[in-house]
């Protein structure tokens, strides 16, 4: 098959300045070579990445592109913008893949570019009676999938979940035993936002300090508005919270071999998103997972398509008003009790590898060939 795949003018592919969509559909674009498909990755310009360049036998092509900011309408408008630019340009296909709000509009109306069909990562936002013409709409978990059905029913005979993929080539359990530091380390990774919760994470990482001094807490991800993070004004509160506290706050890492290694050497994840419309899937948990680490998340539906409660991880109630103290008892419980976190973790890192690249682009490709998907969910 000949296969394109465009991402959007938001980030460049391959992902130097963060993004786990790219990435993942650049991990996933390099299997479907391995099966003997020719693939095509459409992408934003990017300063010392070529216009057009073959990597791993993938071909990129890139143009435009827009920095994305803090104002939805405003990037709305720029997306529009690229999606006009980037329609006439489309390549004959047989499948066509898009991460992008406006162009599976354009996109059917240009017949050559092949089946046109949308990576649903995010939750819909009324848009999708937009769609009526798409080929198919792949849902990355049972939220999304709920979520676009409720917005527009019809969607329901093209409508599947193909959940997001880690690369367990890279993320993977510590080769040998951790030296034990005299330290807990609790890891963040992630956009350092509002929505994300890490306001909530260093209340409960300060009750849960009085209760065990040698807990650490290391935060690593973007606070610059620009890469989706909280701004100047939102590290000023975080870091008020942290004060005689045990927090070191990491710059994003984006070479994921050093990524890796963060989780690797981490005792516990956890991801305490707020974001009720917003949290799609939750890669950074899996990595985790796959990582070998045990991740403690907010009660949120996307995160129990991979996590079981007590057998691969834990829930708290984000909800509660005493939430603060729900995720410090559920820190504690995971901390003091070893034998079963090493436990956890072994299971955890298995689950994981039912999500890896491999299996994930056998799903894409046996859904476009015809055949049957049977998901690990």
């Amino acid at each position: 098959m000949i296969i394109s795949i465009f991402t959007g003018p938001w980030l460049p592919v391959p992902a130097v300045q963060g993004g786990s969509v790219p990435r993942l559909w650049q991990g996933l674009a390099e299997k479907f070579v391995a099966k003997g498909h020719q693939v095509t990755i459409l992408c934003r310009s990017y300063p010392k990445q070529p216009q057009q360049e073959v990597i791993n036998g993938v071909n990129y092509v890139r143009w435009g592109g827009f920095p994305q900011s803090t104002n939805i309408w405003w990037d709305l408008l720029k997306d529009l913008t690229y999606a006009l630019i980037s329609f006439p340009r489309l390549p004959a296909a047989d499948i066509l893949v898009i991460n992008d709000f406006w162009l599976p509009v354009f996109a059917t109306l240009q017949p050559y570019v092949g089946q046109v069909v949308i990576n649903c990562a995010r939750f819909p936002k009324g848009q999708y009676w937009l769609y009526g013409k798409v080929d198919r709409f792949y849902a990355v978990s049972n939220a999304i999938k709920e979520a676009i059905l409720k917005e527009y029913p019809p969607a329901n005979n093209r409508l599947k979940v193909i959940p997001n993929p880690v690369n367990t080539d890279v993320f993977f359990p510590p080769t040998q035993p951790k030296l034990k530091q005299g330290e807990e380390i609790i890891l963040y990774v992630g956009r350092i936002h509002p929505e994300k919760g890490i306001h909530l994470l260093l209340d409960a990482f300060s009750i849960l300090s009085r209760q065990i001094p040698r807990v650490k807490l290391k935060i690593i991800g973007p606070i610059k508005e620009n890469q989706g993070g909280g701004g100047g004004n939102y590290l000023y509160t975080l870091q008020n919270k942290v004060e005689g506290l045990n927090v070191e706050f990491v710059e994003p890492i984006f070479d994921i071999h050093k990524l890796a290694e963060a989780y690797r050497q981490a005792d516990l994840f956890c991801y305490p998103s707020l974001a009720e419309k917003g949290e799609s899937f939750g890669v950074a948990p899996l990595e985790a997972m796959a990582s070998g680490l045990v991740p403690i998340v907010s009660d949120l539906a996307c995160f129990r398509d991979f996590i079981d409660e007590g057998e691969t991880g834990y829930f708290f109630d984000h909800r509660s008003n005493n939430a603060s103290h729900k995720l410090s008892d559920t820190l504690l419980t995971a901390i003091s009790n070893s034998d079963k976190n090493y436990q956890m973790s072994l299971k955890a890192a298995q689950k994981a590898l039912f999500f890896n690249y491999e299996q994930i682009a056998k799903f894409y490709l046996d859904d476009w060939i015809g055949g049957s998907i049977s998901l690990p969910l």
